[in-house]
């Protein structure tokens, strides 16, 4: 296993991916929530400001984990710049593209856990 500076952090992403490729609409009142999942990755990273491929070796691995995470990002900004940041989650989840971010989390979450699926809830 290879190990990464900020193991914390990863773990962070690790459960916002899920989050993100998880969430449906109507089911926002649980934790860890779509705000935490955005948090967590966009805000404590800034992965919104610079590619995550700057962060292999402290948060990722390697340069597929980079590629995934990016892919979700892409994805996430669109629905994010759309909606802008006040809308309801509902109305996040119920994004016409939504079903993008969810697809691209649930590969990445895959890529960097190893696992076939995800965790149920």
């Amino acid at each position: 296993m290879t190990i990464v500076v900020l193991p914390g952090r990863r773990a962070d992403i690790i459960d916002a991916l899920s989050v993100l490729a998880k969430l449906r609409p109507h089911e926002t009142g649980r934790w860890p929530g779509l705000t935490e999942a955005v948090h967590w990755i966009i805000d404590d990273t800034l992965w919104d400001q610079y590619h995550p491929r700057h962060d292999i070796g402290t948060i990722l691995v390697s340069a597929a984990e980079a590629a995934a995470v990016s892919a979700t990002l892409d994805h996430l900004m669109v629905v994010l710049d759309e909606l802008g940041p006040m809308a309801a989650d509902d109305d996040y989840l119920a994004h016409p593209r939504w079903h993008e971010v969810a697809h691209a989390a649930a590969d990445a979450h895959r890529l960097m856990t190893g696992e076939r699926q995800l965790p149920a809830t």
